[in-house]
């Protein structure tokens, strides 16, 4: 029975091999640890697995032959053994039954032998043959879909050539779904001044600004001018309009009082989120509408695919399962004369988030804020509480202080820091932004709370003289607003 599995065994391998090596161009490799796995099973069969000729009738006596030492085999010229008649009175001799030198082992069946082996060894391997040939079958199955079930024909793509903006695939599959770049549109019409939200309106005419006045207003201008900010919201008046485009943003439950921080309940900072590939947290974020997150976009630049990423918000610790989907990550169009500029980005969520104590926006800086250097701001987030360290388990908030931008690049930054950025810091150190806090807020409070900049980059973690580094909100004001009015 064995010696037919065999036999039956090696036709198969030998037709799948040649078959598998004619018609798929597959690596040689795995062929030939199938052959060599059969034929070790095969020397089992002939070698040890395969019981010998029955011997003829006679004295046992010792020999070191084939069969190991002290194995039986007849005795040149003994006589042949006569079995005892029923009715003779003969006690067999237990000495009698050991061959003459006394150290043999006892003569038994070798076909168990044979059993024995095979289930020792022939079994392992012929599990490990039919894995490899249930593989290459599989493989041989999948080429043969791909090339001519499939139209057009399907083909794998290095990771490196998804979302590098060119288009590998017949129907640019390979560029969909990723995050897309938008230039700065042109002048928005409208802006809000700080002096009481009053609205602005640009004269195409003569390029100045003028308050709107109260006459004639109606809620559907206060509309009209909301939605060229990107907003859909309500307006307050008086005798010039006031306009309150989001909804109680930055409200907070605490009052102003990540490296060098302490904790923070989510409720004191409710609009921070993390932003997550993969289920790992890599950014932080901002939320600024119910649809929207501000964050930072270099976050983005080894993460381009947007159906990966998840948002969480609502808690101040980083267990736990992201809850939001992403539809959209939009990045500011860089510019290549200054590379750390325009690290911002705008991720669009797929369904709106509900308000709560702990899910709040932030409010937008006014067009005409004016931050002066020593203004007391915060920066929250989860990232490494010490250089090289780990992140931290539980939201945390830390003071510093704006630092202007010509004592930044002269004390550490060799004129790296632009108008759009915004220098955070304490001149000891000790308190900074660190990995994991990035396109987290830098923030500001003059009544509601406000965005004011977005962790972008720095030198080391807290260390004197090199304050971390922030994207001006402010100076990306109208990108945000025409992406917004857009995507309405």
């Amino acid at each position: 029975m064995l010696q037919r599995l065999q036999q039956v065994m090696v036709l198969l391998i030998d037709w799948c091999y040649i078959t598998i090596e004619i018609i798929i161009p597959v690596p040689q490799l795995p062929l030939w640890v199938l052959r060599s796995a059969w034929a070790v099973l095969s020397q089992c069969f002939y070698s040890t697995g395969r019981a010998g000729p029955e011997r003829p009738e006679g004295i046992a006596c010792a020999s070191r032959g084939c069969g190991g030492l002290g194995a039986a085999r007849p005795c040149r010229g003994a006589r042949p053994h006569r079995p005892l008649s029923l009715g003779a009175a003969a006690v067999a001799d237990e000495a009698s039954e050991r061959p003459l030198n006394g150290r043999g082992a006892r003569a038994g069946p070798k076909a168990s032998t044979a059993l024995q082996n095979f289930k020792r060894i022939g079994i392992p391997i012929l599990a490990v043959v039919l894995g490899l040939a249930s593989l290459i079958a599989i493989g041989f199955f999948v080429k043969i879909y791909l090339d001519y079930y499939s139209s057009p024909p399907a083909r794998l793509l290095p990771r490196e050539q998804a979302c590098d903006g060119q288009v590998d695939c017949a129907q640019g599959e390979d560029e969909a779904n990723c995050a897309q770049w938008m230039p700065d549109g042109p002048q928005v019409a409208v802006r809000i001044s700080r002096n009481r939200s009053t609205l602005q309106v640009l004269d195409t005419l003569t390029g100045a600004w003028c308050e709107v006045c109260h006459d004639y207003f109606n809620l559907t201008v206060a509309e009209a001018a909301c939605k060229q900010m990107g907003y859909s919201r309500k307006c307050l008046s008086g005798s010039a309009v006031s306009l309150v485009c989001s909804q109680a943003c930055g409200e907070s439950s605490r009052a102003p009082r990540v490296l060098g921080g302490r904790p923070a309940p989510i409720e004191a900072w409710p609009w921070q989120v993390s932003l997550r590939y993969r289920r790992e947290h890599i950014c932080g974020g901002t939320i600024i509408d119910a649809r929207w997150i501000l964050t930072a976009a270099h976050c983005f630049k080894n993460n381009p695919l947007v159906q990966r990423w998840r948002v969480k918000a609502g808690s101040d610790l980083l267990s736990g399962s992201a809850n939001l989907d992403v539809e959209k990550v939009i990045l500011a169009k860089v510019t290549p004369a200054t590379p750390k500029d325009d690290d911002i980005a705008l991720v669009k969520l797929r369904s709106p988030l509900h308000f709560s104590a702990s899910s709040k926006p932030i409010c937008l800086p006014y067009f005409d804020e004016e931050l002066r250097p020593g203004t007391a701001l915060w920066v929250t987030g989860w990232g490494y509480t010490k250089e090289n360290g780990k992140l931290s388990e539980i939201l945390q908030e830390a003071e510093v202080m704006l630092i202007d931008n010509l004592s930044c690049n002269r004390a550490a930054y060799h004129g790296e820091v632009t108008e759009k950025m915004l220098c955070a810091g304490l001149p000891q150190g000790g308190v900074d932004t660190c990995q994991g806090d990035s396109g987290g807020p830098l923030l500001y409070s003059s009544g509601p709370w406000q965005v004011v900049g977005i962790v972008s980059w720095g030198q080391g973690c807290g260390t004197p003289r090199t304050p971390g580094v922030c994207t001006s909100v402010q100076a990306y004001l109208n990108w945000i607003y025409t992406v917004r009015r857009l995507e309405l």
